[in-house]
């Protein structure tokens, strides 16, 4: 009798314990329960000098956190970022993305509507010019997060040792060659000018800027059109006739040669404009990009988005949305790029 009761005992024991451990929340010293960690998966495409900024903001989010953890991913360029996205496996919480690649992830129904979400004072305190970029379908499918544009990056120490007395910015691309003809005629090993053509957006700024259209037609992309077959062989004559610009050659490796004084001009963009300053041992101008056909600069905005999960999940990364667009993210976002402040107070 005894027995049966002390066997149905450590039945009962065993039970209860299976019961306990099965419990998803753990006891931690000083008898405190842990909550359940979440991690949510954040994707950019920041690179470069600015990536640092971005991993501290990344950074002080999670350490200020107790529930969630963010993984900022960097995607390499905005291409990369997109066709990563379009492949849709393991995709992340949350997209930084470029507001022009937003109708397209939208009709991939990848994107939720963000209405609801928004807190009546950060709508508010954003223009209705930004929030007209990310507005699709009478629905907004991002905050905006940043805008730049690219410009000429000018050493002046190196335009005056050429023999260039140059106050006034060139109204036209033509107006630049007598500027970087005396930087290769009077200056040994230096170059003239370096103009990027990584990215789309690197050619629809220079073709823009040049022909005084945009490239873009009905939303597609046209290449040889006259007026841009004119402007690429401009290009072209910079790096293979005349010699006044590096051929093969990367932005990364154009911005560090800018830096250590052996290239005159350079066209970058304009969030570069604190590391440029901070970097460049000489006296930096900015100079808009020359267009005799007084075009608008082609301004490229970013957002952050949040991709389709469950209700949990988006809550959860709406925080760190709310994190990166407050008034303290964005004025060192703002202090460390130069590019402007998103947010109006």
């Amino acid at each position: 009798m005894y027995s049966h009761r002390l066997r149905s005992v450590l039945l009962l024991l065993n039970t209860a314990c299976i019961i306990i451990l099965s419990i998803p929340t753990t006891v931690v010293a000083g008898g405190e329960k842990k909550k359940e960690e979440i991690e949510i998966k954040f994707w950019h495409s920041i690179g470069s000098y600015n990536k640092e900024v971005l991993s501290s903001l990344i950074q002080t989010f999670n350490k200020d956190q107790k529930q969630i953890t963010v993984k900022g991913v960097f995607q390499g360029s905005t291409e990369d970022l997109y066709l990563k996205l379009l492949s849709q496996e393991n995709l992340p919480d949350i997209v930084l993305t470029p507001v022009q690649l937003l109708p397209m992830l939208n009709k991939k129904g990848l994107l939720i509507p963000l209405d609801s979400f928004i807190p009546a004072k950060l709508k508010e305190d954003i223009e209705p010019r930004y929030w007209q970029t990310v507005t699709l379908d009478d629905s907004i499918r991002g905050i905006p997060f940043s805008f730049t544009t690219y410009t000429l990056f000018v050493n002046q120490h190196i335009l005056r040792i050429s023999g260039s007395r140059e106050e006034k910015e060139p109204e036209a691309w033509e107006d630049i060659i007598p500027l970087i003809r005396r930087i290769r005629e009077n200056l040994d090993g230096k170059w003239g000018i370096f103009i990027p053509m990584e990215s789309t957006l690197h050619f629809v700024s220079f073709v823009k800027s040049y022909t005084g259209k945009s490239p873009f037609t009905d939303g597609k992309l046209t290449l040889y059109s006259p007026e841009n077959v004119t402007a690429m062989r401009f290009l072209q004559n910079l790096v293979f006739k005349y010699q006044y610009m590096p051929p093969k050659m990367t932005i990364s490796e154009a911005e560090q040669m800018f830096l250590s004084g052996n290239l005159g001009i350079l066209m970058a963009s304009s969030d570069s404009l604190v590391y440029m300053k901070s970097n460049l041992p000489y006296d930096l101008t900015q100079w808009h990009l020359p267009s005799a056909h007084n075009a608008p600069p082609t301004v490229s905005g970013s957002c952050l988005a949040l991709l389709k999960s469950n209700a949990k999940r988006e809550n959860y990364a709406f925080r760190f949305l709310e994190y990166l667009t407050s008034y303290e993210s964005i004025v060192k976002w703002h202090t460390h790029t130069g590019t402007p402040a998103i947010r109006t107070s």
